[in-house]
């Protein structure tokens, strides 16, 4: 299987990416080994697509983590599906039919990143899926931007998706999309409110910003949560 580096997604953040197009009908399991990555033993009943997935999104890890001067590490998944991440080292990982992302930055810096890529909804998913995605109190804020963006509901699924991830090293637990709200937006980023206490990293009424970017095919968010520090 064929994956190649592309720039056709560029991140808002700062930090060290690695984006990168596969060909899933010509995977096989033998490309774990031309690439250098172990094949995890809990895909062994997924299907190609899946598997398909899982490689690309380690091939982005694996070079992004190269960036760090980072070689030879074995990045695999916790009980939870998490990736886990070298030492003092947080990430993320994406990937949406045959694109695939990775980005990583020093836990020095933040206690969390998150990135997500998802293809468009079609109309008829904008509509149906609105009650499972939006929080109840942000059908305003949803409203105001499905006058600036194509697929609102895209955006937002991609932006709790990538919420979730920059959240989860603070939280350990999983939520739900109504944990974060749609409080305000521009042309690049959306502000969501967290709408209960997840941790004590992360309370009732956090603030996280998240960046946003709409191509003809696909949605990419990027989040970074930096926890407010406690002055005593």
């Amino acid at each position: 299987m064929k994956i190649l580096q592309t720039t056709k997604l560029r991140p808002q953040l700062q930090y060290p990416y690695y984006c990168c197009e596969f060909e899933t009908a010509s995977f096989t399991d033998a490309d774990f080994a031309a690439h250098q990555i172990i094949f995890p033993t809990q895909l062994n009943k997924a299907v190609d697509k899946r598997k398909a997935e899982y490689l690309a999104g380690r091939v982005c890890a694996k070079h992004v983590l190269a960036a760090l001067k980072i070689y030879n590490f074995e990045l695999i998944s916790a009980a939870d599906r998490a990736p886990i991440w070298p030492n003092k080292i947080v990430g993320s990982i994406t990937h949406s039919q045959q694109t695939a992302m990775a980005m990583v930055a020093h836990s020095t810096d933040i206690a969390g990143i998150g990135i997500d890529i998802e293809q468009l909804m079609s109309a008829k998913q904008e509509l149906e899926l609105q009650k499972q995605i939006l929080h109840p109190d942000e059908f305003f804020q949803f409203q105001r931007l499905a006058k600036q963006v194509s697929h609102p509901l895209t955006v937002i699924f991609s932006a709790k998706e990538s919420v979730f991830k920059a959240l989860y090293p603070s939280v350990k637990q999983f939520f739900g999309f109504e944990a974060a709200k749609l409080i305000a937006f521009n042309e690049r980023q959306l502000q969501f409110k967290i709408t209960q206490t997840l941790s004590e990293q992360v309370p009732q009424d956090t603030c996280v910003t998240v960046f946003y970017q709409c191509n003809n095919e696909q949605v990419l968010t990027e989040c970074e949560f930096k926890p407010l520090v406690k002055n005593f």
